[in-house]
């Protein structure tokens, strides 16, 4: 869904989460501010319980009288999968229809009632020999995007959480350099590597902050994995310099003995220092709505 639909009065970006919602508002998508960033909580807003997001969201939407706002929804890992995968060997524009037979094992859910999206690690010009692949359940995506237009918003893109990343760190890198990013939840830990405004390489790594904060040799291990598979297989560049999400809880110490020990820059992001804000938001905020605001940064023209 990329097409804009007019009249619009600014951007607003979310993201539905088992505790709430995330919000974010722009009142000009083209050279954004963020006027409006807050977390709604709502109990169980879960896939199945689709009126609570319902009535979660009219309340974000009546309060600060944003019907016919555009909205990009970024999505909870929850909500998605990404796939690495061999290119297949045909036309660019058969890739989407090709993939969707190699990405049966992947899901729990009958494969006409997936939904799937592609992109690429390089430049098609350069014909990539890999392929990320996004799958999730199309009546879910369907559901929810008739509940955006039920509240009053134009829905206008379905984005992932890494293109949420990107939106954020894009900007920061130097030229030419790729920029690492990291968040570890209570459930897992995603690392994104960025470089040019192109998602280079995405990895979801089944450890989370209970067990890293416990040993966190563990993250050192599948962090080297990574970057081994990365320059022997991707021939991709391996960042000098990683981000840490504003809601993953390690401690300094911690921190400091990950990046010595695998000769790395590793820091907190932040978002007050990255993002123009209207008003300045707190620390929970930021660790609440750091997605949020990069949906809010998309490019919607």
């Amino acid at each position: 869904m990329e097409s804009l639909i007019a009249p619009y009065k600014g951007l607003c970006s979310i993201e539905i989460r088992l505790d709430g919602i995330a919000f974010a508002y722009t009142p000009n998508p083209i050279n954004p501010e963020v006027s409006i960033c807050e977390f709604e909580p709502c109990q169980n807003t879960n896939q199945s319980n689709k009126d609570q997001i319902k009535e979660c969201l009219a309340k974000i939407v009546d309060k600060h009288n944003l019907t016919k706002t555009a909205c990009n929804w970024v999505l909870h890992p929850d909500y998605y999968r990404l796939t690495l995968l061999n290119t297949p060997n045909l036309p660019p524009s058969e890739h989407k229809n090709a993939v969707r037979w190699q990405i049966k094992e992947v899901i729990n859910y009958p494969l006409e009632d997936v939904a799937v999206d592609i992109f690429y690690p390089e430049e098609i010009g350069k014909n990539p020999n890999k392929i990320f692949v996004i799958t999730a359940q199309h009546s879910f995506l369907q559901d929810i995007v008739n509940i955006i237009q039920e509240c009053g918003l134009l829905p206008i893109a379905i984005d992932i959480r890494e293109f949420a990343v990107r939106n954020l760190i894009a900007d920061i890198a130097k030229q030419d350099e790729a920029i690492g990013f990291l968040s570890i939840t209570n459930d897992n830990c995603l690392m994104v590597f960025v470089k040019q405004h192109r998602i280079q390489f995405v990895r979801h790594i089944p450890i989370n902050l209970k067990s890293i904060q416990a040993n966190h040799s563990i993250l050192i291990t599948e962090l080297q994995r990574s970057f081994n598979y990365c320059q022997s297989e991707l021939k991709q560049e391996i960042p000098i310099r990683f981000l840490i999400s504003p809601d993953t809880d390690l401690s300094q110490e911690i921190t400091q003995d990950i990046a010595k020990n695998l000769n790395k820059e590793i820091s907190k992001f932040s978002l007050q220092k990255t993002v123009n804000f209207k008003l300045p938001i707190t620390q929970q905020i930021e660790s609440s709505c750091w997605v949020a605001v990069g949906g809010a940064l998309r490019n919607i023209i």
